[in-house]
């Protein structure tokens, strides 16, 4: 059998009832999986993880960001193991399939009808801040809003991988499709990864937009790098995740973040690796680390019970890990932000910031506007 074309499986997603595309940010990994082997619908990571390691090759999937119900049942801890799953980078194919269909009539290209967004999300902003000026043990706290667009079609989704591929190349892609439920993400953030017992993750917090001009584009990078707001953003999810693996790896930090670039924006970033200790995987570091201060917030627990409170509606798979897991333990867990939930012609866009108590609630607001663009901008290109 001949090794298929990206095209070709581009096609396939299309007509696929289920399916799974991830791509890791240096593309070194690009996996397309089709069909249903097994799956679970769990939120239990201990469960998760006695299922993965029963395979005999990759599961891909996620667990949801809390304990709050959202109405896809996909989007409440969903795993996959593909009837068939293509390994590009590797040339590698698992599994098996037949009559595969990969012609596809014409169909009228989707065009935008409606765009909605949330209410009240600056004054919701603002009675965080309100709660942390009163009480200096409250640090931090990431909250979210989405927007409903609305389309004349449901998503082109051979289109949307190809353009997702040539706009958004340096971030990893994970989408998963089960029936009518479609979850995609183009994250630039590695929850962590394990592979031979060496462990990599990062701290990804705090954000300034992009310029086209290359010289107001360093000075925004030089502005971040020494904002005391955004330093100190970074430096509680940085401290964090070290306390957190306490015990379970030994880490190298560095010293201070460097910068991040994606399209719209540019974050602070330090990268955390190290080796782990025996019997330590992907999963047991996801259930000590999520949610990290850079999706949740510090103090944790206060932290979760404003976002439940504040925000109108359940994460489900926005801001949780995301991501594939080996039999052996090893695998790759992202964040799924820059992300969007489609449902038929229906689709919820996702996006968070980092409130402090100094942080200026509209300013904020912008923030979200500029982390929901590169979603928009592919849905704007799915007339094109």
């Amino acid at each position: 059998m001949s090794f298929p074309s990206e095209k070709e499986l581009w096609q396939r997603f299309e007509l696929a009832e289920v399916a799974v595309y991830f791509a890791t940010a240096d593309k070194k990994s690009r996996y397309y999986g089709f069909g249903v082997a097994d799956e679970i619908f769990s939120r239990d990571i201990h469960e998760i993880a006695t299922w993965a390691a029963g395979k005999n090759y990759p599961v891909f999937g996620g667990v949801p960001f809390d304990d709050q119900l959202h109405t896809a049942t996909m989007m409440n801890g969903y795993f996959l193991q593909p009837k068939v799953l293509y390994d590009i980078a590797e040339q590698h194919l698992w599994g098996y399939e037949t009559n595969v269909v990969t012609n596809r009539s014409k169909r009228r290209r989707p065009e935008i009808e409606r765009v909605v967004d949330e209410t009240n999300w600056v004054q919701r902003v603002q009675h965080a801040i309100d709660a942390m000026q009163s009480d200096g043990t409250k640090q931090k706290v990431v909250l979210g809003r989405q927007r409903q667009v609305t389309l004349s079609e449901p998503l082109d989704m051979a289109k949307l991988i190809a353009d997702l591929q040539m706009t958004q190349p340096h971030n990893y892609h994970f989408i998963l499709k089960r029936d009518n439920d479609i979850f995609i993400s183009a994250t630039p953030e590695r929850l962590v990864k394990i592979n031979d017992g060496h462990l990599a993750t990062a701290g990804v917090a705090g954000t300034a937009r992009r310029s086209q001009d290359e010289t107001e584009d360093l000075q925004l990078a030089a502005t971040l790098l020494n904002d005391p707001k955004n330093l100190q953003e970074h430096a509680i999810v940085v401290n964090r995740i070290v306390e957190r693996l306490a015990g379970m790896a030994a880490l190298t930090v560095p010293k201070g973040p460097t910068i991040m670039k994606n399209p719209q924006v540019q974050h602070l970033y330090t990268p955390i690796t190290g080796q782990v200790n025996d019997g330590v995987t992907t999963l047991s570091i996801v259930d000590r680390l999520h949610p990290t201060p850079a999706l949740g917030g510090q103090p944790e627990e206060w932290a979760l019970t404003q976002i439940a409170q504040l925000e109108q509606n359940p994460r489900g798979l926005f801001a949780a890990p995301v991501g594939v897991l080996r039999p052996s333990g090893d695998g790759e867990m992202v964040v799924g932000i820059r992300s969007m939930f489609a449902h038929a012609g229906k689709v919820d866009l996702f996006a968070g910031a980092g409130i402090l108590a100094d942080s200026d609630a509209t300013q904020e607001y912008e923030e979200t506007a500029l982390k929901m663009q590169p979603m928009m901008k592919l849905l704007e290109r799915q007339h094109d």
